[in-house]
């Protein structure tokens, strides 16, 4: 019988995790305002889900057989080297487990932004159509996305909030 980490690889937690957002982008896409959506959407069990997948990559990385590593405070540390310079940052990429901790941390936060731009369009009255781009763009790019939807929410509700 296999172990959870030989089912578990990095490759297949890759693919999992990479289609297993599609469908909620879906959702916000094409029905954002259903029921459905809303509870799926709004339930822990997405957060839950894709914490635990984080919390079992830094376990791989950290833990080994039932002790922590002699060089795991080493590695936490080095970690923090990402924020001296591009270089560092790429040699942190290199290692394939941060690596996809990484990407799922991106995964993990343009969902929660696209959740929070579908909710805020229902709330602020924006049609849907409207918000497709920016959801798209939130998807692919994050940041981008955000920005444009903060933007048509500003022309077409003509108010901004600095805190709500």
């Amino acid at each position: 019988m296999e172990t959870i980490k030989d089912f578990f690889t990095l490759d297949t937690i890759y693919m999992v995790t990479n289609i297993g957002v599609i469908p909620l982008w879906i959702m916000l896409l094409l029905f954002p305002n259903s029921k459905f959506t809303s509870i799926v959407i709004n339930s822990i069990a997405l957060p839950i889900i894709l914490a635990a997948t984080y919390g079992y990559l830094l376990y791989q990385e950290f833990y080994i057989d039932g002790l922590f590593a002699a060089d795991a405070s080493t590695k936490i540390m080095d970690n923090f080297a990402l924020y001296g310079s591009l270089d560092q940052l790429s040699n942190l990429m290199s290692n394939k487990t941060f690596l996809l901790t990484f990407w799922i941390h991106f995964l993990t936060i343009s969902i929660f932004t696209g959740t929070w731009i579908a909710r805020d369009a229902a709330r602020n009255g924006i049609h849907k159509y409207v918000v497709m781009l920016p959801l798209i763009l939130t998807y692919f790019t994050g940041p981008l996305g955000l920005f444009l939807y903060l933007f048509l929410r500003l022309i077409i509700v003509q108010k901004i909030k600095i805190h709500e």
